[in-house]
C-alpha cells in the first residue's frame, strides 16, 4: 500500500512539472515602468505624443523641434526624433574587429515595414534609457529593484551571503552609466546584425536543431530537434520566440524586447506559442527580475543538477554552452 501511494505520489509530482508554475508576485508587475506615479502615460500619452508629456524632452538643451510622427505608434509618449539620428556601435569585442555591431535607424521615425521593429523595439526603449542625447525620462539611473530592496540575497545559500549584485547602483540609462556618454560598447548587440547567424558559438544555432522560416512575411516559424528540443524541455525559449524579422531583414535579429517585456518587470507568463513555452510545452507564471522575457530568478535554489534559469535564459540564442550541446541531458532548470 505504502508503495502504490509512493508511485501515485511521484505521479502527481510529475503532472505539477508539465502544468507548469504557479508564481505570483507581491509587488506590482509594472514595477519601475509606473513611471514615478505617472503611470502608463509616462510611456502611452493619451493625447499627443511626447508634446502631451511636456513638449521638448531634452532638458536645457535649446532643441525645439519634435519627431512629425511623434507619438502615432501605440501613443508613444517621448520624443524618439534624436536618438534615430544617432549611429549606436553595440556589443565591443563580437566581432573579429572587436568594434561591435552598428544599429542605424535611418535618421527618422517613419514607422514603415523595414523601421518598425528596430524603431519600436529599440529607439522607443532608448528614449528613456539613452540618458545621452534623449535626456528626458527623469530617471535615477539605478534599477527599480536595487532602489526598493526587492532583490534576492545569497542567504547562505550554496556558498552564497549577502547581496546577490552587490550595492553599487545598477545603471539604468545606456548611453550614459557613468563612463563616456554615448557608450554603446558595453552594450548587448541589438539590430539586423545581431541575427540567428551571429549568436551560438562555437557553431550556429542550425547546427544544434534550431532552424526557423520566415517565407517572406514578418512571422517566424520556428522548429526545434535534437540538442535543442531537449533545452526546450528543461527550460524553454521565450525570448528566441521575441527575435523579430523585417521587411528587408529576413534573418530573426535581436532588439530590446526580445529580451524584455517591458510590462512585466516581476512575472513571466508562458504562452501557448512553440518556443514559449516553459519545460516542455508547460504554461504558468515563473519569476523573473529586471524585465527579463522569461523565467530568470536568481534567487532560485539551484544545485549541480539544476542550473539557474538566470544562465539557461543566456544559453537560449548562445546554445553552444548549454549542457545539452555536450550531450548533458540530466541537468534541469532551477525556477
Amino acid at each position: 500500500m505504502k508503495r502504490f501511494m509512493l508511485i501515485v505520489l511521484f505521479a502527481l509530482l510529475a503532472v505539477a512539472l508539465a502544468a507548469g508554475q504557479n508564481f505570483i508576485p507581491n509587488t506590482d508587475e509594472l514595477g519601475a515602468h509606473n513611471n514615478g506615479g505617472r503611470g502608463c502615460a509616462g510611456c502611452h500619452a493619451p493625447h499627443s505624443g511626447g508634446r502631451g508629456n511636456g513638449g521638448d524632452l531634452v532638458a536645457g538643451s535649446g532643441v525645439t523641434s519634435l519627431g512629425g510622427n511623434e507619438g502615432d505608434y501605440h501613443l508613444w509618449g517621448q520624443d524618439i526624433s534624436l536618438i534615430t539620428q544617432e549611429t549606436l556601435q553595440v556589443g565591443g569585442g563580437y566581432d573579429t574587429g572587436g568594434h561591435g555591431y552598428t544599429v542605424n535607424f535611418g535618421g527618422g521615425q517613419q514607422w514603415t515595414s523595414t523601421s518598425l521593429p528596430v524603431i519600436s523595439g529599440i529607439a522607443s526603449c532608448l528614449s528613456c534609457h539613452d540618458g545621452n542625447v534623449s535626456k528626458g525620462a527623469m530617471m535615477m539611473n539605478q534599477s527599480y529593484e536595487q532602489a526598493w530592496g526587492l532583490l534576492p540575497n545569497g542567504g547562505s545559500q550554496r556558498g552564497t551571503h549577502g547581496a546577490l549584485y552587490g550595492v553599487t547602483p545598477i545603471p539604468t540609462l545606456l548611453g550614459n552609466d557613468g563612463g563616456t556618454p554615448g557608450d554603446y560598447l558595453n552594450d548587448h548587440p541589438v539590430g539586423p546584425a545581431a541575427n540567428y547567424n551571429m549568436l551560438s558559438y562555437p557553431q550556429p544555432l542550425s547546427a544544434y536543431g534550431l532552424t526557423y522560416s520566415t517565407g517572406g512575411s514578418t512571422t517566424i516559424t520556428w522548429t526545434a530537434t535534437g540538442a535543442y528540443a531537449t533545452f526546450l524541455s528543461n527550460y524553454g525559449a521565450p525570448a528566441v520566440n521575441g527575435m523579430v524579422v523585417d521587411a528587408v531583414n529576413q534573418v530573426p535579429y535581436v532588439v530590446c524586447t526580445t529580451c524584455h517585456n517591458q510590462h512585466q518587470m516581476n512575472v513571466f507568463s508562458a504562452s501557448g506559442s512553440a518556443l514559449g513555452k516553459i519545460q516542455g510545452n508547460a504554461k504558468g507564471t515563473y519569476a523573473t527580475y529586471f524585465f527579463v522575457n522569461a523565467p530568470y530568478n536568481p534567487g532560485a535554489a539551484w544545485t549541480p543538477t539544476a542550473a539557474p534559469s538566470t544562465t539557461q535564459f543566456c544559453r537560449q540564442c548562445h546554445f553552444g554552452v548549454a549542457n545539452e550541446a555536450f550531450g548533458i541531458t540530466s541537468v534541469t532548470t532551477a525556477f
